[in-house]
């Protein structure tokens, strides 16, 4: 008659081996949503945004100089190390300045011609409104058609060590060379 003694003792010990089994796993998975939330919060697109947005005008000619506007709003309190890189179509000059951004950028670079690269230190409180302009000249053998621009927004939020973000340009694209 020990026989369903023996068999629950098994069982049992089956049970229990299959608890730590289902303990461990559900602690692995536990610990993956953690640093998958964390991953969330670290940059990937949807999770904090400063909305950079470009304005272009429409039709252009060859040989005229137009101004480019860039505008974003810092997304959160602690907003830092702010890159801004536009870039226009190859063989257009650009021209930068600091005075032609509010708040006053603190660098600006060229590294290509047709590239505006302006840099702000920081932090910035959320909400604070970000203007960056930049002059590009089209070439005067520039053919007509349709030019294509594009660009990033990269930063920080504090505290430090902070996870980096990285927004495209959005608003327009393209300008017309009639």
């Amino acid at each position: 008659m020990d026989f369903p003694r023996e068999r629950s003792t098994r069982l049992n010990h089956k049970l229990s081996k299959l608890g730590g089994w289902v303990s461990s796993i559900l602690l692995i998975a536990g610990l993956l949503a953690i640093l998958g939330g964390t991953a969330c919060q670290s940059g990937l697109p949807g999770t904090i945004s400063a909305q950079p947005e470009r304005e272009l005008p429409a039709v252009v000619m060859t040989g005229d100089e137009f101004r480019v506007t860039v505008t974003f709003t810092s997304p959160e309190d602690g907003f830092h190390a702010i890159g801004l890189t536009d870039v226009g179509p190859a063989g257009w000059d650009v021209s930068v300045d600091v005075a032609w951004t509010e708040p006053q950028a603190m660098l600006t670079h060229t590294p290509e011609p047709e590239t505006a690269v302006y840099v702000w230190e920081g932090p910035h409180d959320a909400g604070v409104e970000f203007t960056a302009a930049y002059k590009i000249r089209v070439p005067v053998n520039a053919e007509p058609g349709v030019y294509t621009f594009s660009g990033s927004l990269e930063y920080y939020i504090e505290p430090s060590p902070a996870p980096s973000y990285k927004d495209e340009i959005a608003g327009d694209i393209q300008v017309t060379v009639s």
